[in-house]
């Protein structure tokens, strides 16, 4: 809840304000009264435009109870904060200044206790301004948030229809894949004796062409023994013929030899 300051005190201080100068009888106490009445009039203003904006804001919901949409904000809070810390800046510049005056008045003590009563009272004022600031704004948004979740609340039930579809599809296609998963395991299951079978069969046609693989190898190395033996004996028959025919030579030779010898004449006749 928000206590919001009324702000007719501060109208009538602002309608005192515009006899006092008239009424001072310095020119400094003059100056101090128009500072004065000029931070008065800043901080009335926004309240002003916060009063006359009232009626129509208590009259909104009565017209209009079901607009959530949220709206802009109508108080500029920065400016207000703004102002609340120029006008306390100007407030103590007053008091500085007057305190400095008061040095030129024969009641020195009672001049700046005045001083101190108006600077305390404009600071509570200010205070009070700045209070009532804040908590609008905290409220405003905190209205915010409040419109802000409503519409993602509002966008998650909206959305509600697609993820439950979207949640039955899946479950459906789950249920599919784990039926068809169960049908295969079932046929994988029927066509185990046949796969046996077939292992079985493949497991003897493999062993037959290892043993023709087997004996096709003792095959061809017996083969290659034979051809070995054969070269062998190939290469004996040729020493042998080359030897015969060496012989041969040799008995021929010799036999030339000898004739040749017999038709030679002797001298002694032997």
């Amino acid at each position: 809840m928000i206590v919001k300051p009324h702000p007719a005190p501060l109208a009538a201080a602002l309608s005192d304000c515009s006899a006092a100068p008239a009424k001072a009888r310095s020119l400094s106490a003059q100056l101090r009264l128009a500072l004065l009445c000029a931070g008065l009039a800043v901080l009335l203003m926004p309240m002003r435009g916060h009063a006359q904006a009232a009626p129509g804001a208590a009259q909104a919901p009565a017209q209009a109870p079901e607009a959530q949409a949220p709206q802009p904000p109508s108080r500029d809070f920065a400016a207000e904060r703004k102002a609340i810390v120029d006008s306390r800046a100007w407030t103590d510049y007053r008091y500085g200044k007057a305190e400095h005056d008061c040095y030129n008045s024969f009641f020195v003590t009672h001049c700046i206790d005045k001083a101190k009563d108006v600077r305390r009272g404009e600071l509570q004022v200010l205070r009070k301004r700045e209070l009532e600031v804040g908590e609008a704004e905290r409220a405003f948004k905190a209205v915010e948030r409040d419109q802000a979740q409503a519409i993602k609340r509002a966008e998650y039930e909206a959305s509600q229809p697609a993820r439950e579809a979207n949640e039955r599809a899946s479950r459906e296609s789950f249920e599919r894949k784990q039926q068809e998963q169960q049908l295969r395991d079932a046929q994988h299951q029927a066509d185990a004796p046949q796969r046996a079978a077939n292992a079985e069969a493949y497991n003897k046609k493999q062993a037959d062409f290892d043993a023709r693989v087997k004996a096709s190898q003792e095959q061809g190395a017996q083969q290659a023994r034979q051809r070995q033996e054969n070269v062998k004996a190939f290469e004996a028959k040729q020493r042998e013929a080359e030897q015969r025919q060496k012989d041969v030579d040799e008995r021929r030779a010799k036999a030339k030899e000898q004739q040749g010898q017999a038709t030679t004449p002797r001298p002694f006749g032997f």
